[in-house]
């Protein structure tokens, strides 16, 4: 069967509107005006985004350090681009080597992200319905409660936002391995994988999907050795296309003492996430009070009585009880106060599981519409409300400058990356305590000019005598550098920060990364998601993610 007559027997183009016009309406109100409301976490991701687009502009594999378009609180050299995975950060780095205006390739970077979405939930959501206004009732709830777009627009967290979008094809991978699917072992791999190369936290929550649906299914008697077999090759699959990403992240965790992200737990308060939730408010500040929208809350409740009220051992109950078990969790009426020391520290914000709890939700309610009977003119009047709230929302955030927050355009678009203090994460640490930077137990000289590339900084340094001195640049253990003084190769008299001795008078200091890309890895993990996906796509023609459904 050639491509044309594929594509006019299996494509539905009602879908393909569908899709594309969701997509178009998640992305448009944040770029009215033709500004961009940027919070910190957002600039801090961009800029890692900007040193692999200059990368890929000069045709270079992108370095594992960065060097351009590093915080003035952190410092040349830190490897940012080695502990936060960027592979599928490609989404916004790609548009941005398209288009001469960084703003629009912003905008097509989160249309591109949004219709991601859309599919991914979709190939879940038609898997339990065929019916197409049920099957988009559940794409609507996840993709428009007002989470997602705390995540998307508020908090601007590319990685995050970026995961939340392969989250369906974990739970659509299981439920294919639950069904003998034969392919379902490599959607849950290639979900993992992606989750893996996007955002280490949204992996955790990826692996705790699959660990407490294993265990519902040893408890209930459920699970078979199939079962197991075919997750543990999802779990090579996962492992192949995240090679890269794991790689450079042990690679550099294992061999040096590094700053990591402040560690915190920061549970849902009731009062502010009521006050929230009535305001409509979803600024990325208030994380104790961040909320899915009133729709989509009273929906869930509404759910849940029902789900009490039915004696039937349903499908969809377990699905909304799991919803309302997770999201009674992430308050904080429970007494963590002494855990902020273990590793349920790094989720730092428990809102964060919104993203599961939404998913449960979306999945939910669809098993609930297939067995009973809801008019179509109450569906989509819910789906409108929550559309309406949610879009609301994103308009009155844009308009107001929240703390840390600022108009990106495209005048300032550079000009922002290089001169906001952002974080200092992923600095090299001090042995003794991690939290501290090595910069603050030095004495660092700033340079009178630099002048960098994507991969090395020249220093220029008047000294009125013969000394040594540190500079705003870090090493780590593992990682290969050139430095020259005076054109002059040298060894740094640090292992952790740049420190060299310097003679009276001006002085040129070159300092580069050399071998420090991992290409075969990265080829490797590139290669395998592309090899993955091609195979499930030619074997699956015939599900193709927007083949027709039915009224």
């Amino acid at each position: 069967m050639n491509l044309y007559r594929f594509m006019k027997n299996k494509v539905n183009y009602i879908d393909i509107i569908l899709v594309i016009g969701l997509g178009v309406i998640s992305t448009i109100i944040p770029f009215l005006s033709h500004f961009y409301n940027i919070s910190s976490d957002g600039i801090y991701h961009l800029a890692r985004f900007q040193s692999i687009a200059d990368s890929l502009k000069d045709n270079l594999i992108p370095t594992t350090l960065n060097f351009k378009y590093v915080a003035h609180n952190s410092a040349i050299g830190v490897a940012i681009n080695s502990l936060y995975p960027w592979l599928t950060g490609l989404i916004f780095i790609i548009p941005n080597l398209i288009f001469q205006n960084p703003i629009w390739g912003l905008g097509a970077g989160f249309l591109v992200l949004n219709i991601i979405t859309i599919l991914t939930t979709k190939s879940l959501i038609q898997y339990v319905s065929s019916n197409r206004l049920i099957i988009y009732t559940g794409i609507i709830i996840y993709q428009f409660n007002n989470y997602h777009f705390i995540d998307m627009y508020s908090r601007s967290a590319f990685g995050e936002s970026i995961a939340y979008a392969f989250m369906p094809l974990v739970v659509l991978g299981l439920l294919q391995i639950y069904d003998y699917k034969k392919n379902g072992f490599l959607i849950l791999g290639l979900g993992m994988g992606l989750l893996i190369n996007t955002h280490i936290i949204s992996f955790i929550f990826g692996f705790l999907i699959i660990f407490i649906s294993v265990l519902y299914r040893c408890v209930t008697k459920k699970i078979t050795f199939n079962n197991l077999i075919e997750i543990s090759k999802a779990g090579i699959v996962g492992v192949m296309v995240g090679l890269y990403s794991l790689y450079n992240l042990l690679s550099v965790y294992l061999s040096n003492n590094i700053v990591e992200p402040f560690k915190v737990i920061k549970m849902l308060d009731m009062n502010t996430m009521l006050m929230t939730l009535f305001n409509n408010d979803i600024r990325s500040e208030n994380s104790i009070g961040w909320n899915m929208g009133l729709p989509v809350t009273i929906l869930l409740i509404g759910l849940i009585i029902l789900s009490y009220k039915t004696n039937e051992n349903t499908n969809w109950k377990k699905w909304i009880v799991g919803a309302g078990i997770g999201y009674l969790l992430i308050f904080n009426w429970w007494p963590v106060g002494s855990l902020i020391n273990t590793p349920l520290s790094i989720i730092q914000f428990y809102g964060r599981f919104y993203v599961v709890i939404s998913l449960l939700i979306s999945v939910g309610f669809v098993l609930f519409l297939n067995q009973n009977n809801v008019s179509k003119k109450r569906l989509i009047l819910l789906n409108i409300l929550i559309m309406v709230f949610s879009l609301s929302a994103i308009y009155q955030n844009h308009y107001n400058y929240w703390t840390y927050h600022q108009p990106l355009t495209s005048s300032n678009y550079y000009s922002t990356l290089k001169s906001r203090s952002t974080f200092a994460d992923y600095l090299p640490a001090k042995d003794s305590e991690k939290k501290v930077s090595v910069l603050s137990e030095e004495n660092i000289t700033s340079p009178q000019q630099k002048k960098l590339t994507n991969n090395s900084v020249t220093f220029k340094v008047n000294s009125k005598k013969e000394r040594i001195i540190s500079l705003p640049a870090v090493l780590y253990k593992g990682k290969n550098y050139n430095i020259w003084v005076n054109k002059q190769k040298v060894q740094s008299l640090s292992s952790k920060v740049l420190k060299v001795k310097v003679a009276k008078g001006f002085n040129t200091i070159k300092f580069e990364s050399i071998n420090n890309k991992n290409e075969i890895f990265l080829i490797f993990s590139v290669s395998s998601f592309l090899a993955f996906s091609m195979y499930l796509f030619f074997k699956n023609r015939q599900n193709f993610i927007l083949t027709s459904s039915k009224l």
